[in-house]
């Protein structure tokens, strides 16, 4: 028994170093492949780190752009208010000058309306007043003349009075 003994033992430590061999083989495959597999994923977590901060130093950027953009836009917002503001102020302040100018230039039109009506009966009585002169300057001149030369005129005037009167000689008279 001790030669059955033997051999199975041998065979028992074989296959049980056969086996603890295989196992081992497959326990370092299985490291090997975890042990890539492990490199890979960090690396690509690598990369994502790598990508995430940059995406942050991005977003930073742009949120700092974006603020002074905003900030840029807000004072050129409340400049532009500001500008108008005061180009209404100018406009309401043209607008007051035009409508007193225009109150003036109403006054100045009546003011020339009134000339001018003044300026008409001013000349009517001129006009008036140099008949009047030529009336009495030509009785002055009747009156200087000689009493024969008087006579002579009425008695032309009393003619030429009664043809324009009765022009028209029809025969009778009423």
């Amino acid at each position: 028994m001790s030669e059955k003994y033997v051999n199975y033992y041998i065979e028992m430590v074989t296959n049980t170093m056969q086996d603890a061999v295989l196992r081992n083989i497959s326990l370092q495959t299985n490291l090997k492949i975890s042990d890539e597999a492990i490199g890979e994923l960090n690396q690509k977590v690598e990369e994502l780190e790598s990508i995430v901060e940059n995406l942050r130093k991005e977003t930073s950027s742009s949120q700092q752009i974006a603020s002074d953009q905003v900030r840029t836009i807000s004072e050129n917002k409340d400049r532009i208010i500001e500008d108008l503001r005061k180009e209404i102020n100018n406009l309401s302040s043209v607008k007051h000058e035009y409508e007193n100018v225009r109150h003036q230039v109403q006054h100045v039109d009546t003011f020339r309306n009134e000339l001018i009506r003044e300026r008409d009966e001013h000349q009517k009585t001129r006009d008036d007043y140099e008949s009047k002169i030529k009336s009495l300057n030509e009785q002055i001149n009747y009156l200087q003349l000689t009493p024969a030369k008087r006579k002579k005129i009425d008695e032309n005037k009393l003619i030429t009075t009664s043809t324009i009167i009765n022009p028209i000689e029809d025969g009778g008279s009423f």
